[in-house]
Formats: structure tokens, C-alpha cells, sequence
């Protein structure tokens, strides 16, 4: 979807009502509900102080930002056209499985199409879906299954990805730009040996945190149920790991550590809005067009 822009913010101003040049002000009385007509001098002095009291509020309210406002907003209204495109999502997956790995395809929607058309016009139909493993320079045709179940989706069942390599994507549809990106595979999480211990109610653990992950999702799989957990590393090169949780759903059998690359910690951490007519930042990491292409490299071990 293309961004928008947020209309500028309009001044602030208070207009004081002009009337004759005494005013016929009663004032209650807290006493016997009675009333009592003020003096001309006193009338005069409580009519400075109230100009006085609206000109300070004007000063303050134009010249800071309330903690309800946004901040400071754009001066000028920017008109962008619509551009289409392909809108993908894209994930490599090195887990020791070949075939895991897919591409969704859409395409980029306007505002009005997304409230008015139907899912089965979101897909685009597609030349082909390559990805290139430069390494060996062996490329992987991605194709749709023949069944209607995996919608948008397309899959190569050979392709066993390699941690540390660099995949290059490519997608052809006609009336649509080529789409084009670039993934490097983490290498695969590992937990510190002799570093797991497991009680009632917490699994502690260690981490060896290499630099080519950018964001870790750990999780903690038991007979019934699954906890999920976001780490993002520091500089350390071990991370510390204490994970408590209800003791009452029994005890965890297998834990699952993923490593994220750069492309999806980008594009799962950038704002994303779908409000009409406000700004829509892009956290695309591919080019001519929209979404994103990245990888992840998975361990498994058992509790």
C-alpha cells in the first residue's frame, strides 16, 4: 500500500468576543444565593487580568506540543501517486528440512481496493519465482500447488537452505515491475553446554549469540501448549536466558530457538498502520515493489 500523507496541522487562535466597552457582569454571591453587581474599576481590572490570562494560554498552546499531540507535523501537504507492485513476504529456512521454506505473493492494493474487493483478486498471476544461491550459482524455480489450499504461496520442495549463504530472489508478473532481493542466512542459534537447567516453573539457559542474528523468537514447546519469547541481543556474545512460566501447565519437553537475519528484524519491528490518510512508513526490504525477503536459521533441543 503506498503512503500517504498527514494533512498540516492548522494554528491554534482565540478570538476575544468584541462588545461595548463596560460590561453588565453579575457575579453570584456564595452566600444566601443572592446576587451582586460589581463595581466599574473592579470590572475593568478582572477584564485586563482575563486578556491577559488568554494571551499567556495562546503563547503556550502554539508554541509547545500538548502530550496529547503527535509533535511537530508537516508545513505543506505532499501529493504522491500510487505505484503498483508486487507485495510479498518471503522467508528462507535453514532447519535442516528441505522445502520449508516459501514465498507469498500479492499485489500492492489501494485504499479503495482493499475495503472493496475480494480475496481471490489479491493474487497476481506470476512468470516465474527464482531464487539464486550465490555460492553455487543454483537456482530454485518456487511454484504454486496445484491445489487451491495454499493460496498465494509458492514453494520449491529440493531447496535445503545453507546458514551463512547468500540467497538472491527474483520475481517476473506481468504488468508488474521485477522484484528483486537479497537475503545472508544466519548462522544457526546454540545453546551454551551444561548451561540448561530445568525446575518447576523456569527453564534457565544460555545463548551463543553470533552477529549474523539480528533478532531472536525462542520457543518453549510442552505437551499441550506453546510459549513464544522475543530476545534482542546486545553486544554480549552470551546471552542469559531465565524464562519463567505457570507452573500448572506441566513441564516443557523440547525448546525451539530461531535467529532472525537483518531483512525480517526490520520489517517485523517497523511501524505498520492501515488508517486512511495518515502516513504509512515503508519497511520494505526489496526493491520494485513491496514486503519483505529474509531468512531464518532454526535449532531444536530436547528438555
Amino acid at each position: 500500500m503506498k503512503p500517504g500523507h498527514n494533512k498540516p496541522r492548522k494554528a491554534l487562535s482565540f478570538h476575544r468576543a468584541q462588545g461595548d466597552k463596560t460590561f453588565s457582569l453579575r457575579l453570584p454571591e456564595l452566600t444566601q444565593g443572592s446576587w451582586n453587581t460589581p463595581s466599574y474599576s473592579d470590572l475593568k481590572a478582572r477584564e485586563l487580568l482575563f486578556c491577559l490570562f488568554i494571551a499567556v494560554l495562546s503563547i503556550l498552546v502554539l508554541s509547545c506540543d500538548l502530550p496529547h499531540q503527535p509533535g511537530p507535523m508537516p508545513s505543506e501537504l505532499v501529493e504522491t501517486e500510487f505505484e503498483a507492485g508486487l507485495n510479498i513476504m518471503g522467508v528462507l529456512r535453514a532447519d535442516g528440512q528441505a522445502g520449508t521454506s516459501f514465498i507469498n505473493i500479492n499485489r500492492a492494493l489501494t485504499t479503495e481496493e482493499i475495503y472493496n474487493e475480494t480475496i481471490e483478486n489479491f493474487a497476481p498471476e506470476v512468470d516465474y519465482v527464482k531464487v539464486t544461491s550465490l555460492r553455487g550459482g543454483t537456482e530454485f524455480l518456487f511454484l504454486a500447488p496445484e491445489d487451491t489450499t495454499g493460496w498465494g504461496y509458492y514453494r520449491d520442495s529440493t531447496l535445503s537452505v545453507g546458514v551463512n549463504e547468500v540467497y538472491h530472489l527474483e520475481i517476473q508478473a506481468p504488468g508488474f515491475p521485477t522484484l528483486t532481493g537479497s537475503t545472508q542466512i544466519p548462522l544457526k542459534p546454540q545453546v551454551v553446554s551444561d548451561s540448561v537447567s530445568v525446575e518447576e516453573g523456569q527453564v534457565s539457559f544460555q545463548i551463543r549469540h553470533f552477529g549474523s542474528a539480528h533478532e531472536y523468537q525462542l520457543f518453549l514447546i510442552f505437551a499441550e501448549t506453546v510459549l513464544e519469547k522475543v530476545i534482542k541481543p546486545s553486544a554480549e556474545t552470551v546471552i542469559d536466558v531465565d524464562w519463567r512460566f505457570a507452573s500448572d501447565i506441566g513441564t516443557p519437553v523440547l525448546l525451539q530457538l530461531t535467529a532472525l537475519d537483518v531483512n525480517l528484524t526490520r520489517y517485523g519491528n517497523s511501524p505498520i498502520s492501515f488508517i486512511p490518510n495518515t502516513y504509512h512508513p515503508d519497511g520494505s526490504t526489496v526493491t520494485g515493489g513491496y514486503g519483505c525477503f529474509g531468512s531464518v536459521a532454526v535449532s531444536y533441543y530436547p528438555l
